[in-house]
């Protein structure tokens, strides 16, 4: 009889703190992470850029963070949709993806990266030099030994100046190495 009251009293008790329903979630999320993948094959392995595919995955990444919050996938696919809003020219809705990562995982071991990325974006796609560089900044101090600390210092610098000028520096940098290199 005690071997039959302690799965029973397991199972009531996973049962009323949600193990089941996490039982039933992990099959849901792998097929959902099958689907993901066939629809990623699909649009990367395309000769043509499809926008409606790549809002259907965007979507797609975005539904499956939303059901399995808590699947270790979760931060991963909001990365990818974060990318995926870049590459298609929407940087509002990639900084609200690096925002979410940063708030809904911040132990995630990438963190340094959605850090980096979202200053970047801020740079590169919405050229607000002065959120850019306190972006940048938060990188410096939060990871300072990561190699994204450098990276971000750099384009600190960079910050000041227009692309043109960007483009004459290393130009200078290019000509002086290959004089140096003779």
């Amino acid at each position: 009889m005690k071997l039959f009251l302690t799965p029973l009293v397991l199972a009531v008790t996973l049962a009323a703190c949600g193990g089941g329903d996490a039982a039933k979630e992990a099959p849901q999320a792998a097929q959902d992470m099958v689907r993901i993948r066939t629809m990623e094959d699909s649009l990367f392995n395309a000769t043509a850029y499809d926008q409606r595919k790549a809002q259907t995955l965007l979507d797609a990444y975005k539904a499956f963070a939303t059901t399995h919050p808590l699947d270790t996938m979760a931060p991963e696919i909001l990365f990818r949709a974060a990318g995926l809003a870049k590459s298609m020219r929407d940087p509002e809705q990639s900084i609200f993806l690096y925002d979410r990562i940063i708030t809904d995982y911040p132990s995630w071991y990438r963190l340094p990266d959605v850090y980096y990325l979202k200053a970047f974006t801020i740079d590169s796609e919405q050229d607000r030099k002065g959120e850019a560089k306190r972006a940048y900044e938060e990188v410096i101090n939060r990871y300072p030994d990561h190699p994204f600390a450098k990276d971000a210092k750099a384009m600190i610098e960079n910050l000041q100046y227009t692309d043109e000028e960007l483009i004459q520096r290393f130009q200078q940098m290019a000509d002086s190495a290959s004089v140096q290199g003779k």
